[in-house]
């Protein structure tokens, strides 16, 4: 099968702060804790043509199939209570392909959620960077991976479109970045059956990463 694709990413997102500052002690330099909120939107639209093999169309006439679509759009809500709580709620649309009897919903955009969850900041304490989440969130691996892969637009990576792991899941992580940038880990326990799942059973999945940057700050070789 030959296809050619037209993909087209568009980001949009827009912010207001609200509600009040607190205000420092006179002669110091506090964090700021103003809260906010914002909303932002990522759509993935693209075209497809099919160039081999041809179908058949309805009148019998041999044809390349081509369409446009909508393959993946996200609407981001994120915010901040203060300075150490944030949170992120994120609702999946996606193209429904398995309705059983309603068949009127058949092929029909429908929305599910991502991500939501809440997330505690330990910049304070601990490192910059290092955090703790609770709910529905993004696993170890495959943001981390999904961050470097510049060709994520095209489709998710290897691991998560062969269903080997679940880019989102329910659970708790712990996040720490090492001192002076050499790298960082992410543990958490979830569910073990993704966001578009419920749980089926009393096991959990445990999931870590650890990367090291060996020469974080090295000229030309850096990171």
């Amino acid at each position: 099968m030959l296809r050619w694709a037209l993909v087209l990413v568009i980001c949009a997102s827009s912010g207001v702060p609200s509600w009040a500052q607190v205000t420092p002690a006179e002669g110091s330099t506090g964090a700021d804790d103003t809260p906010t909120f914002k909303v932002g939107v990522t759509i993935f639209a693209n075209y497809t043509y099919q160039q081999e093999p041809t179908i058949l169309d309805v009148d019998g006439n041999e044809v390349n199939p081509s369409s446009f679509d909508i393959t993946r759009a996200y609407i981001n809500a994120t915010g901040n209570i203060n300075h150490f709580i944030s949170y992120r709620v994120t609702p999946d649309i996606v193209r429904e392909t398995s309705t059983g009897n309603v068949s009127n919903v058949d092929g029909s955009l429908v929305v599910r959620l991502k991500y939501a969850f809440g997330q505690f900041g330990f910049d304070d304490a601990w490192t910059k960077g290092s955090w703790a989440r609770l709910g529905l969130q993004q696993t170890p691996y495959i943001d981390y991976a999904e961050q470097i892969y510049r060709y994520r637009f095209q489709g998710p990576i290897f691991v998560d479109a062969e269903k080997f792991m679940t880019s989102s899941d329910f659970g708790g992580s712990l996040h720490y970045n090492f001192p002076s940038n050499f790298g960082d880990v992410h543990v958490g326990i979830y569910d073990g059956d993704g966001y578009a799942k419920g749980d089926a059973n009393d096991e959990k999945a445990l999931q870590v990463r650890a990367s090291l940057r060996p020469v974080p700050n090295g000229g030309i070789i850096k990171g």
